[in-house]
């Protein structure tokens, strides 16, 4: 089973549990369950010039990736943040969302378990609190073009062997800290391909840049920037960069990914009687 859509930030909304204690704050969600999933809830949330999300906490863990402007994220430290910045919001860890740049902020926004309907307001898992502190410190870290591994660099992920003009920058994973997820940005170049394999987890992308050729339980995909997929436990799927231009995609998974076997590739199956 898979899912394609592409982010309509005019059909953005804030979700009902942030009604009346968030100013300027919408998401754009393109992975829940009305979209097939049961281990995720991803979306693209945008806060608006001197909008603000009050102080809160989940019973879920949740991870960011800022795409766009100088949002502010307090927790036990206050921290101001830009394009490029990711991090962990561990499991009950007290955090509030603030942005007087003068611009609009986004970020993707990954949280797992998968978060509770709005109609589950008897079992909630958002609270809010008074302030942001007391919790636990924000994991924190930064991208930029100097960190993507060299062609023939060993792999940053657990399981999987480089491909030919195929890179891979983790963020967020079990040595950053996570229990429940990963976040990552990988890179195909031209050319680049990947033989069609599945996995015991889910998987969403959202394509930031060049276009992609995905095949998903045997549909093909012409995949821009904007554009998202979602593939679920045992969809077999394959991505082709078939232009002259590097594509990137942000990428998460849920539950986390095993140490071992982590793709089941068909070729590794073809001839087994």
């Amino acid at each position: 089973m898979h899912f394609v859509s592409k982010i309509d930030h005019s059909a953005a909304r804030a979700p009902k549990v942030f009604e009346g204690r968030s100013q300027g704050f919408t998401r754009a969600t393109f992975v829940d369950r009305a979209a097939g999933s049961v281990h995720m809830g991803v979306g693209v949330c945008s806060l608006s010039n001197l909008g603000s999300i009050d102080a809160h906490l989940h019973s879920f863990e949740e991870s960011f990736y800022v795409l766009e402007g100088n949002p502010t994220l307090e927790a036990a430290e206050t921290h101001q943040l830009g394009p490029g910045d990711f991090g962990l919001i561990r499991t009950g860890t007290p955090h509030a969302w603030r942005n007087s740049s003068g611009v609009a902020a986004r970020w993707l926004e990954m949280q797992a378990p998968q978060p509770r309907t709005e109609e589950s307001a008897a079992a909630p898992d958002t609270f809010f609190t008074e302030k942001p502190s007391g919790g636990e410190p924000l994991l924190l870290g930064h991208f930029d073009e100097s960190q993507l591994p060299q062609p023939g660099g060993a792999s940053q992920m657990e399981g999987f062997n480089p491909l030919t003009g195929v890179a891979i920058k983790m963020f967020v994973d079990r040595s950053f800290g996570a229990i429940h997820q990963s976040l990552f940005l990988i890179q195909y170049m031209p050319g680049a391909k990947i033989d069609p394999h599945d996995h015991t987890f889910e998987e969403s992308y959202l394509i930031l840049s060049g276009r992609v050729r995905a095949i998903a339980d045997g549909k093909e995909y012409d995949l821009g920037p904007g554009d998202v997929i979602w593939t679920s436990v045992g969809c077999v799927h394959t991505f082709v960069n078939m232009g002259s231009e590097p594509v990137r995609w942000i990428e998460t998974q849920a539950p986390l990914p095993p140490a071992k076997e982590v793709f089941r590739f068909e070729r590794d199956w073809v001839n087994v009687k």
